[in-house]
């Protein structure tokens, strides 16, 4: 791409997808980071980690894969967290039958039959010095009896420690979910809760010069004037701010320019309605 290549761009500084080569270690990330560290070495059973669309969740939980990878973890990730209890189930040991292919998915016919399998094999596990993890994303689509099947998984322990950690990762209405009596078990069960805060001023500014860094090679910069235009925009939310970014240094490559300025911020929010 000529846009690319202007920049000598390694690639793309402001992609949408969640990328942990990314991740900007702001106060509220880096203190999620060190409270799942705690978790795992401790042996807390139950997390949340809460924070608005587009604060970067799903970009820590790939951060977490990275960091833990070489270290006796076995991760398995959930992200798409509407399913019905069986489903859960089954996708959970899909995501272990991918790592051990002695496991026969063939033979979990019942939910009594995936329960008594998870149970053993996690007891297996631990015992051989693993530390079983469960993360799920997107944790407030997830419906009543998938939310109580998840509070039967954390009960699944020996006399001394539980057999699972379990990391919930949601949006912020989801506390007041689990506010409700119904659910007052689960909530008691979560001993950490994080919220990932929406940029401040100066994180904005350092986030966008973090990620230029560690893909251009080019003296591209954005002008202080873009960056407070920028911050103002996007309250912060890293997802907008890199879709106001990638817009903004499309402008630049157009007018032939390595600064980005407020006149191309301004241009760039005109179009996209913000």
């Amino acid at each position: 791409m000529e846009y690319f290549e202007f920049y000598k761009l390694k690639e793309d500084p402001f992609g949408i997808t969640p990328d942990p080569d990314f991740f900007y270690p702001s106060k509220s990330h880096m203190e999620a980071l060190e409270s799942i560290k705690y978790l795992i070495q401790k042996g807390e059973g139950f997390m949340l980690v809460t924070g608005y669309p587009g604060t970067g969740k799903t970009t820590l939980i790939r951060k977490v894969l990275r960091n833990f990878k070489e270290e006796n973890i076995l991760p398995v990730v959930i992200y798409n967290s509407s399913l019905t209890p069986q489903e859960l189930l089954k996708g959970i040991i899909e995501k272990i039958s991918a790592e051990d292919s002695s496991i026969d998915l063939n033979k979990f016919q019942s939910k009594l039959s995936m329960v008594e399998f998870l149970s053993e094999y996690l007891r297996n596990k631990k015992l051989s010095g693993y530390k079983n993890l469960l993360i799920i994303d997107e944790a407030q689509d997830m419906p009543e009896e998938t939310l109580t099947e998840i509070k039967h998984l954390s009960n699944i322990e020996t006399e001394k420690e539980k057999l699972i950690q379990i990391i919930l990762f949601a949006q912020p209405y989801f506390e007041d979910i689990l506010s409700k009596p119904k659910y007052s078990q689960i909530n008691q069960r979560i001993s950490l809760k994080v919220r990932l805060s929406p940029l401040t001023k100066e994180e904005v500014g350092e986030y966008i010069n973090f990620r230029l860094k560690s893909a251009v090679e080019s003296p591209v910069y954005f002008k202080k004037s873009a960056i407070r235009r920028i911050y103002k925009a996007s309250k912060g939310i890293p997802r907008v701010i890199n879709l106001i970014c990638s817009r903004a240094l499309m402008v630049g490559y157009i007018k032939n320019s390595y600064k980005i300025k407020k006149s191309y911020v301004k241009f760039v929010l005109k179009h996209l309605h913000l």
